[in-house]
């Protein structure tokens, strides 16, 4: 199509149903279809180019020679409407995106849904800021880069990256308070300072600017060391968490949460706290065990680098692994930063390293490290390993590593600013004192060198052993190859005479020349002149594959696995001098029996190490936008330069073309770029962008150039002009070993520190680009600053969840060699015998028998779960050769089918995608109905390893360091099962296969509480006190109980009639809110719905009479009406007792009844709505029916029973409110054995619903596989409206029992929902419920994360709140002295009135059983819940006593405890040295433990909920109240006290 001129018009989207961008007359457009593109721009305007798609043909617009644009669009992209606009088709292969930045807010998306979604952009147009929407999931296009650069629109095809960005995620920011924290930096600022001040600050007014609202948690950690040389000078309280180091020293970790999982807009307050906190660290730390008449080690905080650095981040680890646990669905990311005082170097231990690294990559956690010191000329971050054997060996060489699964960011403050703008200098180190004093008195380079100085005299250095130290640097950092080759064994030449002695060498050397070589892993063959009999040199090898240049070349021998359980390590087969593990010695004996160890990384050249490719490094690659070459680049990592470097005449094209310069921004008015005007880039004005050692590379090795600098490097020029792919720059790509992408080279001018710096004026002139929007406002003009970036900001601000897709897959030979595979098929549409028959089946049948999944939704299900577990999905989109391919990783057997493709045309369709997670692979394909998986998995793998943990932790609003304990662990991805989930999906989680811990499913749980309490309002309208709630009435418990009907009703998706309102009379059944408040009438009372003129009904009348009163249309019982699932003259149980309560005279309490009720079941005129004959009448939610038969007997027996009801529907047992006694007298129901049944516990001996409903518990076929006597199951449909492209389902686990004086759990667990479409439906829930007197709670799943639990939150824990009652007597003698069992149980129902006092209600019934709480279960019932759902409170039962073995926190042993006796002997621990004396610390404190629900966020928060200040008033009054702040407590005891005169019996005593 030719460019046509056009008159501009503008339209609303709501100008048509369809909603479109663009309107044309198809008149106009003969030859433009549906889907093609358009390009839109003024011819004045040439800069501002809009691209269009073309959603639909519009018949009612028929404008000549018109085009018309949505308002929005065309404001944003400056097209004025009636102005003309040129309008030309393009392909959409012209315009191709490369990558996608979409972010998104308030929602959660799982990796499946952001899969999903991007499958609906694919073959669309995108342009900034246009908004997306599918399946309830909303998402803003927040940047495009095409060919190396920003534009503004664009079309998305199957090869476009997109990133998905959250402005609300999870974010951990953790403080390291090492001892720089209180140095100046050279401009002198304090460390912290700069942190604060600086850094904080300036990321919370960023955060504000992109109206971000993360959920954030604020640690601030250290590490104290003590002088001490045994466990036994320390105090006996505080041994429990000293730990020793390798090098014997003892030290202590300590961790302070400052601020955990808020949301604040405004972060001021939070920085005044830090401030204040910084005063009183050291004190407080340091001093933290002094106590008067007790003797502590002197105590020192560490250094950054020896610091818990590692350990914190295994922390955040234990938790971000949990996502699935406790998930919201407003959140979305999860992102860990630390920030230093250092430059970056730790001190690590090589297996926590190996763990850490692991887990990262894994867990696809973003974890940023941001360092306030300056920036060192080596590579950084870098980790320095602990030498264990230090002290028996004299090794030479360090052992590092840098740490390519970090993304790293120096700071500059404003003061560094300002000094950078007046000088030109940059300090990048602080040189130390001495060096300045010293000068050298000599010229010898070897005298100067710092040697190993024995303490006798200097005389001896006359004999201490030479080392030629350049020999040692020339080749400690080589890589290690074998002493073999296809030629044969290496020929060792005579050795020179070497020096022995330093004399000797002093005396004997020569000034020795560096050669590049010494730096350029790939010139392997040395010189003859430089060959020395302790070390084997290697030749270059024939043998081997496209990476035997940066792997050991042996294909032959496959001695270990290449990966190892680092893929930055490798083990060689022989010793090289000077490597970690090798001789310090000239000698052919010792070198001979060291072991044989890895290459050493040099952080000052690291570019020159080369690692092979592995699926790990390519796990972010696909986060980050690329150059014009399309190598991945991060935005801040940038270089300057002097004006002096100029590039040398060899210099090639290649060489040119190879080195680059990004600047990360475009100009500020139109955000696009022209292609056409490129900056002609000669050497004479380029800077150059190759550091020293890659300098060197290209002046002597030409032929190393493009395999050790790869394309990693271009300069800004015209993409027009240059091949794209280049097959001489992506020759051998290989992987670096520094940075994230892998694809960037370092150099010692690489800086992350200016992003303040403006271009010279003359190079902005020419290279179309410049900042868009300096910190400062610097002078454009001024000379000598180059454009950079420095601290990612992006990824601080909204953080990138893991990409879907990556690029790597092991090659051929690799397969064969390293992997084990394993294959199986499902056949999902033959796995049910109704699957064909479906359409045949009634509607109450198909309501049960759900239709069965295709093939098709099973495989694309099968994809959707991997990814959902962190797989990501392989595609392929370089277009080379064979070699290139294989010098990848992947093999041209695999070209055609890496990827979601289609394969060739067949009879039946077939579609296959590769998957992949760690050294995990998958395939998954579909022909016709069979689908096929098949798993590679290393046939090596990796340890497990397993690391534990002890920590001092405070908590916010604690007061004390809590001894708690941890165990880091890196997870075998390779056991997971697969097969199983695969038959979950098949049989939609039906039958035998139902959800498992080990699936890793997603779970939130719920607490729905009664709503309107008036004490909780006094409070928020400013009572000074918190112990003002009361006992509710009898009529109170009713109504609530009629109200949870309601809500059931809607869990349930019941619909109600008007008619049915009114025949439930007075009995505040009704639909409307404001009837919840009517009483009820008494029991046994005359009911205004009884009709006078019908004879009274009794107990004895006939059981027909009773039935037809009942059907009675006016006056009978209020039925359901008809609804798929349910029988006709559907009841619910509560409404009929209440029915028989009102109408039948001699029936006055609920069990009567239930009694009458029974008999009408056992005469088979009343039926469970399952048509289980045998099931008993059960008092509660429960679903009845009367047959509509003659033969009512005859049919029964007939009509199968349906096991699958109970699955789809909600039935909960009610406790009878009106046999209480009255709940004002505490004597009453403390005193009476002979009481009835308590309200918040049940007796399974008495109780049990699986008896009640008779059905056989062996027989596992009625979908309540995992219910136990508290907890039933039932699924339901989440997408009710259709919203998404697949079925969706979600389990819900909840109490089978309800009293109105417990709170009542949901717990919800899915593995096939998307987050967005579930969460609006838990919202629509909670939204209907508070109509019903109840109002509904996120909850943790774990509230007190003790650290006996398993898998416990690492940086949560309770807060212990001690109870005076040391000041309680019972007849002039303190209750402490000489009691019994029985006061010990009269002091727990005493603590129970405490906290029912203040609004504490049990969490759910409690079974009083014995034993009826294994270790870790007891949790969910044993602790309470304050009715607005924001503190639990946990307290010890009665009868246990407090542990007696004393024990190591993570000793097998230690677990076989119970759960109470974890937690008294973690109250024990906690109080151990901070508030007793050695003498009192056998004897456990009384006391609660108390827990904030940290998910209760702002959407969740109403007056029913109270608000931050609410719950901080509630702590400090419950404390006061405990400690008998102003005698309250004594008070409180008298008052309660009195009414005992009897000694308690009983164990049981609840409210």
């Amino acid at each position: 199509m030719t460019m046509r001129t056009l008159k501009l018009w503008v339209h609303n989207r709501s100008y048509n149903d369809t909603g479109d961008d663009i309107l044309i007359n198809p008149k106009d457009f003969p030859d433009v279809s549906k889907g093609d593109v358009l390009e839109i721009y003024h011819p004045e305007d040439e800069y501002s180019r809009l691209l269009l798609q073309v959603t639909a043909l519009a018949d009612d617009f028929n404008q000549k020679d018109i085009i018309s644009i949505e308002q929005s669009i065309a404001t944003q992209f400056q097209l004025r409407a009636y102005k003309e606009v040129h309008v030309s088709k393009v392909s959409p292969k012209d315009v191709a995106l490369d990558l996608v930045e979409l972010l998104f807010k308030d929602q959660y998306l799982s990796r499946s849904d952001m899969w999903r979604l991007r499958h609906g952009l694919v073959n669309t147009c995108a342009y900034l800021t246009k908004k997306i929407e599918d399946a309830q999931m909303r998402a803003q296009v927040n940047e495009l880069w095409a060919k190396g650069d920003r534009v503004t629109c664009g079309m998305i095809t199957e090869d476009t990256r997109i990133v998905f960005r959250s402005s609300t995620a999870v974010v951990q920011i953790f403080i390291q308070m090492s001892s720089e924290m209180w140095d100046f930096d050279i401009n002198g600022d304090l460390y912290f300072e700069k942190a604060v001040n600086g850094f904080l600050t300036d990321l919370f007014a960023k955060w504000k600017n992109q109206n971000c609202l993360h959920d954030v948690t604020i640690v601030l950690f250290s590490r104290t060391f003590y002088k001490a040389t045994s466990r036994e000078e320390f105090p006996a309280g505080v041994r429990d968490c000293i730990q020793v180091d390798y090098q014997g020293r003892y030290y202590e970790d300590f961790y302070r949460v400052l601020v955990q999982n808020e949301r604040y807009d405004d972060w001021t307050r939070t920085i005044k706290t830090l401030r204040k906190l910084f005063n009183e660290y050291p004190q407080r730390v340091l001093h933290y065990h002094k106590v008067k008449g007790q003797k502590m080690p002197k105590a020192w905080n560490s250094t950054a680098s020896q610091g818990n650095f590692l350990e914190t981040l295994n922390m955040s680890l234990n938790l971000l692994e949990k996502h699935y646990v406790d998930r919201n669905f407003d959140r979305t990311g999860k992102v860990a930063v630390v920030i230093t005082p250092g430059p970056g170097v730790f001190e690590v231990d090589r297996e926590l390293t190996n763990i850490t690294k692991q887990r990262t990559i894994d867990c696809g956690v973003g974890s940023d490290l941001v360092c306030m010191g300056e920036q060192p000329l080596h590579a950084a971050p870098l980790f320095k390993f602990h030498n264990r054997h230090l002290k028996a060996t004299l090794q030479v060489g360090d052992d590092y590593n840098i740490p390519h699964w970090m993304n790293h960011s120096f700071y500059l403050s404003k003061n560094q600013i300002q000094a950078h703008l007046h000088g030109s200098f940059i300090p990048r180190i602080k040189p130390p004192q001495q060096a300045k004093e010293k000068k050298s008195k000599s010229k010898d380079r070897v005298a100067d060198f710092p040697v190993y100085t024995p303490s006798s005299t200097t005389a001896d250095n006359d004999n201490f052993p030479f080392v030629d130290y350049d020999e040692y640097d020339a080749q400690v950092f080589k890589l290690p190859t074998h002493n073999f080759s296809l030629t044969g064994r290496m020929k060792k030449k005579k050795a020179k005479k070497e020096p022995q002695t330093y004399m000797e060498a002093k005396k004997a050397h020569k000034g020795r020349i560096r050669r590049s070589s010494d730096d350029i892993l790939l010139e392997r063959v040395l010189t003859a002149d430089r060959m020395d009999g302790a070390i084997s040199i290697p030749v270059r090898s024939n043998s081997g594959d496209e990476i035997s240049s940066s792997v050991p070349a042996s294909d032959k021998c496959h001695t270990k696995d290449l990966e190892g359980s680092s893929d930055d390590e490798w083990e060689s087969v022989r010793p090289i001098f000077g490597s970690a593990g090798s001789s310090y010695f000239h000698s052919k004996h010792l070198s001979s029996t060291t072991l044989s160890r890895r290459a050493l990384i040099n952080p000052f050249a690291p570019s020159t190490m080369h690692f092979k490719m592995t699926s790990n490094r390519r796990r972010w690659i696909h986060a980050f936008p690329t150059d014009p070459q399309g190598a991945a680049v991060q935005t801040h990592h940038f270089r300057t330069f002097s004006d002096n470097e100029e590039i040398d005449d060899s210099f090639d094209h290649h060489s040119k073309e190879s080195s680059y310069l990004t600047v990360d921004a475009i100009k500020q008015s139109s955000w696009t770029q022209d292609s056409k005007e490129g900056s002609e880039n000669t050497s004479s004005d380029q800077t150059s962008m190759v550091g020293s050692v890659g300098y060197a590379a290209l002046n002597t090795s030409q032929q190393a150039v493009s395999s050790s600098l790869g394309s990693n490097t271009s300069f800004l020029q015209d993409y027009n002009k240059l091949p794209l792919n280049n097959p001489s720059s992506r020759e051998g790509q290989r992987s670096w070993v520094w940075g994230p992408t892998g694809e960037q080279e370092w150099s010692p001018n690489m800086t992350t520190g200016h992003d303040w710096r403006p271009l010279e004026y003359d190079k902005a002139a020419s290279s179309k680009s410049c900042l868009v929007k300096p910190i400062l406002n610097a002078d454009i003009n001024s000379k000598k600053f180059c454009a950079c970036i420095s601290v990612d900001w992006k990824s601080l601000t909204i953080p990138a969840s893991l990409p879907i897709t990556t690029d790597y897959f092991p090659g051929k030979k690799s397969l064969q060699t390293d992997y084990v595979f394993a294959t199986y098929s499902l056949l999902p549409e033959q796995d049910c015998d109704y699957g064909m028959d479906y359409q045949s089946l009634s509607t109450d049948e198909r309501y049960f028998k759900r239709k069965n999944l295709t093939s098709k939704q099973v495989f694309k299900e099968l994809v959707s779960q991997r990814l959902s577990q962190g797989f990501q999905v392989i595609v392929n989109k370089s277009p080379s050769s064979k070699s290139q391919q294989v010098s990848l990783g992947s093999s041209p057997q695999y070209q055609h089918t890496v990827g979601l493709i289609r394969a060739r045309a067949r009879t039946e369709q077939s579609e296959e995608c590769y998957l992949s997670i760690g050294r995990i692979f998958h395939k998954v394909s579909v022909t016709g109905p069979e689908i096929t998986v098949t798993r590679y998995s290393p046939r090596h793998p990796g340890p497990e390893l397993k690391l534990p943990y002890c920590y001092r932790f405070q908590a916010p609003d604690s007061l004390s360091y809590d001894v708690s304990w941890s165990e880091f662990r890196n997870e075998k991805l390779e056991n997971y099962n697969w097969n199983y989930l695969d038959q979950y999906i098949c049989t939609r989680g039906e039958g035998d296969y139902g959800l498992v811990e080990s699936l890793k499913f997603w779970r939130s749980r719920f607490l729905i509480m009664p709503c309107n309490n008036p004490a909780t309002k006094k409070i928020i309208d400013g009572h000074p006190r918190c112990d003002i709630y009361e006992e509710k009435t009898m009529v109170e418990y009713q109504n609530l109980v009629h109200g949870f009907v309601r809500m059931i009703e809607i869990l349930n998706r019941l619909k109600r009639t008007a008619k049915r309102s009114k025949l439930s009379g007075d009995s505040s059944v009704s639909g409307t809110a404001s009837e919840s408040s009517k009483t009820v009438p008494a029991p046994g009372g005359e009911a205004n719905s009884r009709p006078k003129d019908v004879d009274t009904l009794t107990p004895g009348s006939p059981p027909t009479k009773l039935i037809e009163a009942m059907l009675d249309t006016q006056f009978g019982l209020p039925f359901l009406s008809k609804q798929p699932g349910l029988p006709s003259n559907c009841f619910i149980a509560e409404e009929a007792v209440t029915w028989c309560i009102q109408n039948i005279q001699g029936v006055e309490i609920t069990s009567q009844a239930v009694n009458l009720l029974q008999g009408l079941v056992q005469d088979k005129l009343i039926l469970h709505a399952s048509w289980n004959p045998n099931h008993k009448f059960v008092h509660g939610f429960y679903f009845y029916c009367i047959p509509q038969v003659k033969d009512k007997g005859k049919d029964i027996e007939q009509q199968p029973a349906n096991p699958l009801f109970q699955r789809n529907f909600f039935e909960v047992t009610f406790l009878p409110v009106d046999e209480q006694d009255s709940q004002c007298q505490p004597s009453s129901h403390l005193n009476d054995p002979n009481r009835s049944r308590s309200l918040s516990s049940i007796n399974p001996a008495t109780d049990d619903w699986r008896m009640e409903m008779s059905m056989d518990t062996d027989i596992m076929k009625w979908g309540q596989q995992s219910a136990t006597l508290l907890h039933k199951f039932v699924t339901i449909d989440v997408d009710v409206l259709d919203k998404s492209d697949r079925p969706e389902w979600a389990t819900v686990r909840y109490h089978s029992y309800y009293s109105p004086a417990c709170a009542f759990q949901l717990q919800i667990q899915w593995m096939v929902a998307t987050g967005s479409i579930l969460g609006e439906l838990v919202y629509s829930w909670a939204r209907k419920m508070s109509s019903c007197g109840f109002h509904m709670i996120p909850v943790p799943v774990d509230p007190f994360a003790l650290p006996s639990a398993p898998d416990s939150d690492s940086l949560r824990g309770p807060i212990f709140v001690p109870l005076d009652i040391d000041c309680l007597s019972e007849g002039g003698t303190s209750i402490t002295k000489g009691h019994g069992q029985s006061w010990r149980e009269k002091l727990h129902s005493f603590q129970i009135a405490i906290i029912r006092r203040f609004g504490f209600m049990p969490a759910g019934v409690r079974d009083i059983s014995e034993d009826a709480y294994p270790m870790g279960q007891g949790e969910d019932y044993s602790h309470y819940v304050h009715c607005t759902g924001g503190n639990f409170i946990l307290m010890e039962d009665s009868h246990v006593s407090s542990p007696v073995v004393k024990d190591t926190p993570y000793s097998s042993s230690f677990n076989k405890k119970s759960t109470a006796e974890l937690r008294k002997d973690y109250i024990k621990r906690s109080q151990s040295s901070q508030f007793q004396q050695p003498e009192q610390e056998a004897e456990s404190k009384i006391g609660y433990l108390w827990s904030w629900n940290f998910m209760s966020s702002k959407r969740w928060r109403s007056g029913n909920t109270g608000d931050e200040f609410f719950q901080d008033k509630m702590l400090a009054d419950f404390r006061d109240f405990c400690s008998n702040k102003e005698n309250r407590l004594q008070e409180f005891w008298l008052e309660w006290y009195n009414p005992f005169q009897l000694p308690m019996l009983g164990k049981e005593t609840t409210m």
